[in-house]
């Protein structure tokens, strides 16, 4: 492991309240070891958010969760493949379950450092561990445990695994306009019928007159940057806004769609059910009509033989008919 690597497991592993701080002091450190592209590095990693800072806590404090994420994740991602149904919804059921009880650790790993967990970032908590068990790539972010920030899955693809965009830079404030230049003090005046010169400007006057004038531009730049920064911030304010209602939106569609997808998975059970139940009566129908048949066929042999027995008996009654037909033609004669 190279010495950035420690550096950003150090700093990663702490709290982001003082994650500039720290990260301040491992760059002071680099510069004083003449090691200028360490700093570098170490000045260009980012303080994490909140969720991101829980996801670190997760995987140093388990590190059992790699392997739960790497297993229900392929497992999900197989079920889908090959459209198994009850598979699916079992892995479905047990990846809730398992996000679920991270989100309540990593509450609890919180408690120590003071950190409120409110709702938003138990919300992006969530969505980043989902988005690790859909993803490959974004596991193997979430388990790095230098994650930035909290990441999405839209259901199609890769998720998203870029960091947040970086705010637009704030343009430097105009420069105001140069102060009116003062008059010269040298010009000549009428005073009664005589004319004489007005003292000239001293070399302290000028000096004055110039750091005057450097103040007020300094404070005219001072309110225009004050402005300039007023309106970002409203600005961040209002898209800030509009981020928290769009993502409000988005998880309240997850829920609906994750209770469209339970329905159907009910459904397509109770399918799976009337269907087996169809085959077994199928079956045993089929089992039926083969005994059906034999009997048939023994009954048709039968028949047949019953209707040889008719055959000889006629047979036998004509002759015996003959016979005594003869016997009382014999008798009337004598």
């Amino acid at each position: 492991m190279s010495e950035l690597d420690d550096v950003a497991d150090d700093l990663y592993a702490g709290s982001p309240t003082d994650f500039v701080a720290r990260r301040t002091a491992a760059v002071k450190a680099a510069k004083a070891d003449k090691d200028r592209e360490l700093a570098d590095a170490i000045a260009e990693l980012r303080k994490p958010t909140v969720s991101a800072w829980l996801v670190n806590l997760l995987v140093r404090d388990d590190p059992a969760m790699a392997g739960q994420i790497v297993a229900l994740g392929e497992g999900l991602r197989d079920a889908e493949r090959s459209l198994d149904g009850p598979a699916l919804r079992e892995l479905s059921t047990q990846r809730r379950q398992l996000v679920r009880s991270l989100v309540a650790r990593a509450r609890r790993l919180a408690q120590p450092a003071g950190q409120k967990i409110g709702d938003t970032v138990a919300q992006e908590l969530d969505a980043t561990l989902t988005a690790a068990l859909a993803d490959p790539a974004v596991a193997r972010e979430v388990l790095s445990g230098r994650l930035t920030a909290a990441r999405e899955y839209a259901g199609f693809g890769s998720a998203d695994t870029g960091d947040a965009p970086p705010p637009p830079p704030t343009p430097k404030a105009p420069r105001p306009p140069k102060a009116a230049e003062t008059p010269a003090r040298g010009r000549l005046r009428l005073v009664g019928d005589s004319e004489r010169a007005e003292p000239k400007e001293t070399a302290a006057d000028r000096e004055r007159r110039r750091r005057e004038e450097r103040e007020q531009r300094a404070r005219d730049e001072a309110q225009a940057a004050w402005e300039q920064a007023d309106r970002a911030a409203a600005e961040a304010r209002r898209r800030h806004a509009a981020a928290v209602e769009a993502r409000d939106e988005s998880a309240a569609e997850v829920a609906r769609a994750e209770e469209r997808a339970a329905r159907a998975h009910e459904e397509e059970d109770d399918l799976v059910r009337e269907h087996a139940e169809v085959r077994r009566r199928l079956a045993a129908a089929g089992k039926a009509a083969t005994v059906a048949d034999k009997d048939v066929a023994a009954t048709q042999q039968t028949l047949r033989a019953d209707d040889k027995d008719v055959a000889t008996a006629e047979r036998e009654l004509h002759r015996a008919e003959r016979a005594r037909d003869a016997a009382e033609a014999v008798r009337d004669r004598t």
